[in-house]
């Protein structure tokens, strides 16, 4: 088990009723801070890294410790690339160690997004990666993907076939009304958009902006049983607001270890919170 690509994991989400959490790192703590989660809750767990964080760290910093943090442990985890926009960086993931990338073509039209997708595809599996793609526009702001509302297109279910079956992806999320970053006012899903897929699909599924989402949403949506579901921006606000709680409380206190520990500690918390919600503890 242990370090592993994503299609088993997310095929088993499928006969056994259960999802499987992405959350986004910023950093090596958090990085252990999700992987401890996943062997504390014995439920299997992608890490996702967004291309600002590949930069800012590096490949060999991220595979290295994401295998090594691995080790010793009998929950799958894995770790892709969330929305590759860059050939290159996704190319570059594939060659240093990620066992997962997601290509985003989503801005592009139907066969322009087929064939980004395809050509990384046949990549990615010659180095045994699996592969993401996604197939409609999910609206809101994350990392370097800001769409606005009026650029925002809902996937059409009849298509979803036809497009895993042209760019070889393993599985595709899917836009069916969830934002990235935080929600403003109320929030509208197209669950019956979502119904139609999921009678559709007989290949996982995923779901992207699901921070924040009010828990009647967030639980009609996993009753669906999506394979995958995402975790970022409430992350970036854990970590955040961890170092601010330090200075206020603590501020005659700069002791840098311990603001590091209340990071781990509250991301540990909050991964560990959505994997019973997901359903996916203690799956070994």
């Amino acid at each position: 088990m242990t370090y592993v690509n994503t299609v088993k994991m997310l095929q088993d989400t499928m006969r056994n009723n259960y999802v499987v959490g992405a959350f986004n790192i910023v950093d090596i703590v958090t990085m252990s801070a999700v992987i401890d989660a996943a062997k504390e809750k014995k439920s299997p767990v992608i890490i996702q890294t967004s291309q600002k964080t590949v930069k800012q760290l590096g490949y060999k910093i991220l595979a290295s410790s994401a295998k090594l943090l691995s080790q010793e442990t009998d929950v799958e985890i894995a770790m892709i690339l969330d929305h590759g926009t860059d050939p290159e960086i996704i190319k570059n993931c594939i060659y240093n160690g990620w066992s997962a990338v997601m290509v985003d073509g989503s801005s592009k039209p139907f066969e322009e997004n087929i064939k980004i997708t395809r050509e990384i595809a046949d990549i990615a599996h010659e180095h045994n990666v699996s592969v993401e793609g996604e197939l409609g526009h999910i609206g809101g702001v994350e990392e370097h993907i800001s769409v606005s509302d009026s650029n925002v297109r809902l996937t059409d279910p009849e298509k979803i076939r036809e497009f895993k079956e042209l760019s070889g992806v393993d599985s595709l999320a899917v836009a069916i009304g969830t934002q990235h970053g935080l929600y403003k006012g109320k929030v509208s899903l197209d669950f019956e958009r979502l119904g139609k897929i999921m009678k559709i699909a007989d290949f996982p599924i995923v779901i992207h902006g699901c921070s924040d989402l009010p828990e009647e949403d967030l639980k009609r949506i996993i009753s669906f049983n999506p394979s995958k579901m995402n975790i970022s921006t409430e992350i970036k606000h854990v970590y955040l607001n961890s170092y601010k709680d330090y200075l206020c409380n603590d501020n005659n206190n700069y002791e840098p270890i311990n603001v590091i520990k209340l990071v781990y500690d509250n991301t540990k918390k909050l991964v560990e919170g959505y994997m019973d919600k997901f359903n996916s503890s203690n799956r070994y």
